[in-house]
């Protein structure tokens, strides 16, 4: 049986990711925007309704049941809808660095949002946009602490040594001041995983990988009885990328089942714990000296 909240979050992020108005997606199938509305907040959808919102979003109705893949060609509209299905996550399986936003420190948002604002990026983002992504963000980590889902996280050590090198510079031709202190927050919020990995709240487990992986890495999110596999070119941060690129959301048995042999081999080898900590502090000095 479909899960129909699940379903309504599909049809608004496929409305958002479409850039047409409720009054024009209500109008093209037949319905009043109130209607939708409720559609998009879990309200039961007849078959042949479903059949319409599939046409008009170009996708066949078993996606917009969660039975194919969502595209996301909008890096604004991914980070929120991975936040709707955080919000009723209970586990979450993270291969992905240097680091994720849920398990980093207020300075780190603080840096976040310096380095959006940064006058040499090629391609900024809005004071508006700014805004919309902090917003999401910080709503995300909250949704996390509260909530207290468990979390597996694999951090490729590649990641972490291009962070404590360059910091969340946007380019490369800093002066030799900026440089410093972009590499001090890195080295700061390193320190602050190593701090989760040697103290880790009950929830969380962090492990570092050698292993080469996948540019992109992956998400597997538990909610609702329900598996998801996210893999996203959009990041925040080293540098931000939120327009280029196609996120993709799957519920797919076989592409799940391979994520998982892969997170299984991942963690198995992983350095962790004490092992793990003095990793850290060793890159930590080699980048600071």
């Amino acid at each position: 049986m479909a899960n129909f909240r699940a379903v309504g979050e599909r049809l608004k992020a496929c409305r958002l990711e479409s850039g047409m108005t409720a009054d024009d997606v209500a109008k093209a199938i037949g319905v009043s925007r109130a209607l939708l509305h409720r559609y998009e907040a879990g309200e039961i959808v007849k078959l042949e309704t479903l059949e319409k919102f599939a046409r008009v979003y170009g996708m066949p109705p078993g996606t917009l049941l969660g039975l194919g893949t969502e595209y996301l060609t909008d890096g604004f509209r991914f980070f929120e809808r991975i936040a709707a299905l955080e919000e009723h996550a209970e586990r979450v399986s993270v291969v992905f660095g240097p680091l994720i936003y849920v398990l980093s420190s207020a300075e780190y948002d603080r840096a976040l949002s310096r380095s959006l604002h940064d006058p040499q990026d090629i391609d900024p983002i809005t004071p508006a946009e700014s805004v919309r992504l902090l917003t999401n963000l910080e709503r995300r980590k909250a949704i996390f602490r509260y909530r207290q889902p468990a979390m597996v996280n694999i951090v490729p050590l590649s990641s972490i040594e291009r962070y404590l090198a360059n910091g969340l510079a946007v380019t490369s031709d800093k002066s030799y001041a900026q440089r410093s202190e972009l590499r001090r927050e890195a080295a700061r919020e390193i320190e602050h995983m190593a701090n989760l990995i040697a103290s880790p709240p009950m929830h969380i487990q962090i492990g570092l990988t050698r292993r080469p992986l996948p540019t992109a890495g992956y998400q597997i999110i538990h909610a609702q009885g329900r598996r998801y596999l996210v893999n996203s070119p959009f990041r925040i941060g080293e540098p931000t990328n939120l327009r280029y690129g196609v996120a993709t959301i799957t519920e797919d048995p076989e592409a799940l089942e391979k994520h998982d042999r892969l997170t299984a081999v991942l963690w198995e080898t992983a350095l962790k714990g004490t092992d793990a900590v003095r990793e850290l502090q060793h890159l930590i000095k080699r980048y600071s000296d």
